[in-house]
């Protein structure tokens, strides 16, 4: 341990700059673009929502909904959302989605031209329909907005939808929530909603579809020898028995997925630990040989 105490001691010494910061080795784009299929369908997509008595949850849904492509929203007796509410502040640069909003008294003449509609609710039991996961009628609902105007029901942020407003959806949907906190902000059920169907619409854009392919074995080997030289010049394996400690490094990296870039990278950080293991034995050759010469 005294040996490698006195490495570093010189390697830092030797005032060394630090590396430069890694470039990028690709660009990235930001965001998704749905799929030409699916394109219409989207535009026949309308969230609606019931009572809602607060702009700003009315600023977030818009900007939800317009992360996700979905523009067409639907107002029912409803709180007032104008520029100089907090709703044009909520929907950070999605105002325009507001502004385009319908606007009704009643959820019935809403629902007047949609020939699917789901309506959204935590509550069970009663006279409500049997309720489904988005996983489970969101690819129903995207089906059936290929050929028609379809409806995202959501209603008050105090009580949600009445039994009678949701005996005029086709289909219940419930976003699982725990039972100790159930209750979501209805701009948050929204995003879920907008995000299951969004997922099921959008290709990714400018992302590589995924062609994972694993390290050969003859690879991950090249890299254990690599790993076990430099880890034996640098005192940390015993030089005598290093497989005892190998099969653990082993361990770590076989539970990790790794390709062929990854064992690039591994080996890459091993190399510039060798060259600077070099460096410092090298320095410390040349403190050896100057003191034998002082002392003789």
């Amino acid at each position: 341990m005294f040996t490698v105490w006195c490495r570093l001691v010189l390697l830092r010494c030797q005032g060394r700059s630090r590396m430069p910061p890694l470039k990028p080795s690709r660009q990235v784009q930001r965001g998704f673009t749905v799929h030409p299929d699916w394109r219409g369908a989207l535009d026949n997509i309308r969230i609606v929502l019931v009572g809602t008595t607060h702009a700003g949850n009315i600023g977030a849904v818009a900007r939800v909904m317009k992360n996700m492509g979905i523009e067409d929203l639907t107002l029912v007796s409803s709180t007032d959302c104008g520029p100089e509410t907090e709703a044009a502040a909520m929907s950070s640069g999605a105002y325009d989605v507001v502004e385009r909003a319908s606007h009704f008294t009643e959820l019935a003449e809403a629902l007047d031209t949609a020939i699917m509609s789901v309506g959204t609710s935590g509550r069970l039991g009663g006279k409500r329909l049997s309720p489904l996961t988005p996983e489970q009628v969101i690819p129903e609902l995207l089906e059936r907005a290929t050929t028609g105007p379809v409806a995202c029901v959501f209603g008050r942020e105090s009580r949600g939808l009445t039994n009678e407003e949701l005996s005029l959806c086709t289909h219940h949907m419930i976003i699982p929530t725990d039972a100790r906190f159930a209750s979501m902000n209805v701009a948050h059920a929204v995003a879920v909603t907008c995000y299951e169907i969004f997922r099921r619409a959008c290709r990714p854009a400018g992302f590589a579809v995924n062609t994972f392919r694993p390290a050969s074995n003859a690879r991950r080997e090249e890299m254990y020898a690599h790993l076990e030289s430099v880890l034996v010049r640098a005192g940390f394996l015993d030089r005598e028995n290093p497989l005892r400690m190998m099969r653990e490094l082993r361990r770590i990296f076989n539970s990790a997925r790794m390709d062929d870039r990854d064992v690039t990278i591994v080996r890459g950080i091993f190399r510039k630990m060798d060259t600077m293991i070099r460096l410092a034995d090298e320095k410390i050759r040349r403190l050896e040989e100057t003191r034998r010469t002082n002392d003789s």
